[in-house]
């Protein structure tokens, strides 16, 4: 097993805990998640952050190649 799978084999039992630990009932998982983001909103990055971070570095994309 390389490195990458380890980590990724962690994960997977530490999804498993908190799975087992909110009685394996998808609506109760997605309440803890909910609970989770408002705990740590600073380590939580939005799909809006990460789509203005891209449409940025394409438009500079942009810029520099029409400077070319």
């Amino acid at each position: 097993m390389t490195k990458n799978d380890e980590a990724i084999s962690q994960i997977r039992k530490i999804r498993h805990i908190i799975s087992l630990e909110n009685g394996h009932n998808p609506q109760k998982l997605v309440n803890y998640y909910i609970q989770l983001q408002k705990q740590y909103p600073h380590l939580i990055q939005y799909k809006e952050q990460q789509t203005k971070v891209l449409e940025s570095s394409v438009q500079q994309g942009i810029e520099a190649e029409g400077q070319k």
